[in-house]
């Protein structure tokens, strides 16, 4: 059964345990184990491109952060800022995050980055702690369903869209999936098996990132019971 009452505490709470937690490799969560992409799999949409490429040696990426939905008393809006200085001898980076600036200010890392946006790894570590506060269930347990379904070829999870960067259309990837929709404890998880995940990309955004977003809807259908949502706004010198 699901723990609703767990979900009713912000998702600030949830995140203060990675917060203080040391430093990580951008290989830990979802991404691990995804060197080898399979062709058309939303793990090739999204992590088969250079994130990072085009990033300057000294950056710092602003994310509008929104979590809201009909078990969250008051929506939570804040930023969520990453700030990526390059290492002396490759083309690396150490990633400081700072969650919620404005109103807890949890810091994160050093995160070690080469070629993925150290956002990713945030929001899936963030959604792992809430499964399993909101079902009982293992992160380890999401974890690797999520990993499976990202490495499975599903051309339909990837499209071409437009966003706006700039006041100016550009050319974009969304890449949207529902890891738990044929889970064999799609039972347990109740609403959360309907959970879609949604990503935007782009090489026209610094960081490659520029939505990352997972949704889930009212056991009935109608409406939107948790909603979590990053979304690039700028780049800083």
């Amino acid at each position: 059964m699901l723990c609703w009452r767990r979900l009713l505490v912000p998702c600030l709470v949830l995140l203060v345990a990675f917060a203080a937690a040391p430093s990580r490799a951008e290989g830990d969560g979802p991404a691990e184990g995804l060197d080898d992409l399979a062709p058309g799999s939303p793990a090739e949409g999204i992590y088969g491109r250079d994130h990072l490429a085009l990033l300057p040696d000294k950056a710092v990426l602003v994310f509008d952060y929104r979590f809201d939905g009909s078990l969250v008393e008051q929506p939570f809006d804040d930023d969520v800022v990453l700030d990526f200085t390059r290492h002396r001898d490759d083309r690396g980076f150490d990633v400081g995050a700072t969650l919620f600036p404005q109103t807890r200010n949890l810091a994160i890392g050093p995160i070690s980055a080469a070629s993925v946006n150290p956002i990713l790894l945030i929001f899936f570590q963030r959604d792992a702690t809430q499964m399993s506060n909101g079902t009982g269930g293992s992160q380890h347990y999401f974890r690797n369903t999520i990993r499976r379904v990202l490495q499975a070829p599903d051309p339909k999870s990837v499209r071409a869209t437009t966003i706006q960067l700039g006041g100016k259309a550009v050319a974009a990837s969304e890449i949207s999936f529902q890891p738990f929709a044929e889970d064999p404890n799609r039972a347990r998880l109740r609403a959360f098996a309907a959970k879609t995940y949604r990503f935007i990309v782009s090489e026209a955004v610094p960081g490659g990132i520029y939505e990352v977003r997972s949704e889930t809807p009212e056991e009935d259908g109608d409406g939107v019971l948790l909603r979590e949502t990053y979304r690039f706004r700028e780049m800083r010198p």
